[in-house]
């Protein structure tokens, strides 16, 4: 189901995602190639030099490419140009870069033979795809290690050996504010730790969040999160507290539940603009010159509505039988909740009432991913898990003619799906607003 207006599109004039199903993939593998021969003869007719999309480059890569290009070359700002000569002595002396190689793993072998492990001062593996850093008991001296825009959603688990460490960055990777994620045990043994670098972890930017940290590792002097809550607050940031309090037509409120971080390279793959510097150019001064860009293109009107072009793919037909049995359950659940329920499920998106059904196999699977890391010497579920857990089945049961109907239509049109499929949300008076949905796992509205 392509919802109209549901979500931005990966692609500034595509409307349809990929698929890693190989049975869809192959289906719609001509709609795919049609929509990525419109989406560039689009972008040629305003940019003829992006023929293909412009490769992602920040403003700090830019920096470094200038320093290398010209070394000696002055910086106007004194304190800028005293951190880039600290860079690079450090950089010749006792120091390790792997950034931005795309890696997926990570050896020992891969650090230059001419860096001696034991003589290793800082580590650079940044801007890749990195979960986890085997062997870093093997750099006893090791004093900046630097995990930033990785996958890490647990500090390495050979941090607790590197005792001289001092600044530790992990900033935009998945880690969350617990002993499981952050290894409170192994950091507090770490007495030289001074500077732990959180920024930009969505799951890590609430002042709560900080004091849990600075209680845990008191050793540390400088604990640096990115709170959501104040940067959510500055002037011209969003518009809208959530979805539902957006207009879905205007071009901004579908780009809106996007990250900084994917507006900035959008600005650069899209419209071949130079990239743009955090520490100059914020969020709102993005989205005003990305706005900029669709409007001069003709997919922005004055009034803000968007006007790119919209692409429907035929799907396949349920059978009416079926649709009417279905009908008579959703009626059955909408006459008894409500019409209009104040006390519907996810208030965030706009619909007069809303509820998501999940089946056991899911809770069951999520209760064995918490167990498997959690820090607990028991594998219990906690109690409050354990009452969400009765809830939701209590639910599920009261409503399972509803499931049991969904299931059937989505086993008619998709049965590999259906075997995967795990959630559903049965809605009524569903507007939709934009929104991405960051479900990992099947899930059928």
């Amino acid at each position: 189901l392509i919802m109209e207006n549901s979500k931005e599109p990966e692609s500034k004039r595509q409307c349809i995602d990929k698929t890693p199903d190989d049975h869809l993939s192959k289906e719609y593998a001509h709609v795919v190639e049609a929509l990525e021969q419109i989406e560039t003869k689009l972008r040629i007719e305003h940019i003829p030099s992006l023929l293909e999309r412009a490769p992602f480059v920040e403003a700090e890569d830019l920096k470094q490419q200038q320093q290398q290009e010209d070394p000696k070359k002055a910086v106007e700002d004194g304190d800028e140009s005293k951190e880039q000569e600290q860079l690079a002595a450090i950089t010749e002396n006792g120091s390790a870069s792997l950034r931005r190689l795309n890696l997926r793993s990570f050896s020992l072998s891969m650090i230059p033979s001419s860096c001696h492990l034991s003589n290793l001062l800082s580590l650079d593996v940044s801007k890749n795809e990195l979960m986890d850093l085997p062997g870093l008991s093997a750099l006893p001296n090791i004093q900046t290690l630097n995990l930033e825009r990785n996958w890490f959603n647990t500090l390495p688990l050979e941090i607790g050996k590197c005792t001289k460490l001092k600044t530790l960055i992990a900033s935009r990777n998945f880690l969350r504010p617990n002993a499981a994620s952050l290894l409170f045990s192994s950091l507090q043994h770490l007495t030289e730790l001074k500077t732990l670098d959180l920024t930009y972890n969505q799951k890590c930017g609430r002042t709560h969040h900080r004091d849990v940290i600075v209680k845990a590792l008191p050793q540390v002097q400088d604990v640096t999160l990115t709170l959501w809550e104040e940067v959510g607050n500055v002037p011209g940031s969003y518009v809208g507290a959530s979805a539902a309090q957006r207009d879905e037509c205007l071009l901004r409120s579908q780009l809106e539940p996007w990250g900084t971080v994917t507006l900035r390279r959008r600005l650069v793959q899209d419209f071949g603009q130079e990239p743009t510097d955090a520490a100059d150019v914020d969020r709102a001064g993005v989205m005003e010159r990305l706005l900029q860009c669709y409007q001069k293109e003709g997919l922005m009107a004055e009034d803000g509505r968007a006007q790119r072009k919209r692409f429907y793919v035929q799907g396949s037909a349920v059978s009416q039988i079926l649709i009417e049995e279905l009908l008579v359950e959703l009626r059955a659940w909408t006459e008894e909740t409500g019409k209009i329920c104040k006390n519907r499920e996810r208030p965030s998106i706009r619909a007069k009432n809303y509820m998501i059904l999940r089946s056991p196999k899911f809770e069951e699977e999520q209760q064995l991913k918490k167990n498997a890391t959690s820090s607990s010497s028991s594998p219990q579920p906690s109690t409050r898990a354990s009452r969400r857990a009765t809830r939701k089945a209590k639910k599920l049961e009261k409503y399972k003619s509803i499931w049991n109907k969904a299931m059937e239509a989505l086993q008619n049109v998709d049965p590999t799906f259906a075997s995967k499929c795990t959630e559903i949300a049965v809605t009524y008076g569903f507007q939709g607003s934009p929104h991405i949905d960051k479900i990992v796992v099947p899930f059928m509205v």
